[in-house]
């Protein structure tokens, strides 16, 4: 199961958001020391979006995975994103659950007007399931570093 936490959840469970952040950081990122606190800070104030997967085993949630969103507007053609930052996962086959997720953030990404899901991965079995819902996967992130003086 998916679920979008509040900011009074976010700052509850931090300390695992922040692991699961730095152990996920998109190439679009470079790391700085100040680098989560501010992810924290667009958290808590609704510019990105924290989302945890659990599942319920008897009496005890177990954490599955952490995702972290955001809203990504491209004012040239006037379309909305819903990009998927980051994505660190404690569960090595989480089948179902990656569906049901996904159909989670479908359903936001729609309430917000957003056009598509997009994000940024290497990871094969993610690839194969974005491939078998029919979603491209054939672009190339290309990132060339500037010069420094």
């Amino acid at each position: 199961m998916l679920i979008k936490l509040l900011p009074d959840q976010i700052a509850k469970f931090w300390d695992v958001i922040k692991y699961a952040i730095e152990e996920s950081i998109p190439p679009i990122a470079t790391w700085t020391p100040n680098m989560t606190n501010k992810i924290l800070s667009s958290l808590l104030c609704g510019g990105a979006h924290c989302w945890i997967s659990y599942i319920i085993e008897g009496e005890q949630r177990k954490l599955e995975a952490v995702v972290v969103t955001k809203i990504l507007y491209d004012d040239i053609s006037d379309t909305r994103n819903l990009l998927i930052y980051c994505l660190s996962s404690y569960e090595t086959n989480m089948g179902s659950s990656w569906l049901n997720g996904l159909k989670t953030l479908v359903k936001f990404a729609t309430s917000k007007g957003c056009k598509n899901i997009v994000a940024y991965t290497d990871v094969p079995s993610i690839i194969k399931i974005v491939k078998k819902l029919g979603g491209e996967t054939n672009q190339t992130f290309i990132s060339l570093p500037l010069l420094k003086n």
